[in-house]
């Protein structure tokens, strides 16, 4: 997978008795450095929550584009001459 691609959850909270009208919930989305981890992270939400009351899902960002990073993840920009290029690196805190 692209090391410069992560993945993040967004997840809804549904009313039955709103006519099951889904709204965001007032969270911050969770952000993965890849989509398998956010996928195995939204399984175990879903599975922890009352059946049809939370539903999610989890979509490809482009981490250079939004400058959404996971945790443990840096933005370094390297510059050549004119050429600049923006690489996505592991990084400890």
């Amino acid at each position: 997978m692209d090391p410069a691609t992560a993945a993040v959850m967004i997840l809804l909270s549904c009313s039955p008795i709103d006519g099951f009208v889904c709204k965001p919930i007032a969270a911050p989305p969770a952000i993965f450095s890849s989509l398998d981890q956010c996928r195995a992270a939204l399984k175990n939400r879903l599975a922890s929550a009352p059946r049809g009351k939370i539903i999610g899902r989890c979509r490809r960002v482009d981490a250079k584009v939004t400058g959404a990073l996971p945790d443990a993840y840096l933005s370094v920009t390297v510059t050549r001459g004119v050429t600049s290029n923006s690489y996505i690196v592991p990084h400890e805190k």
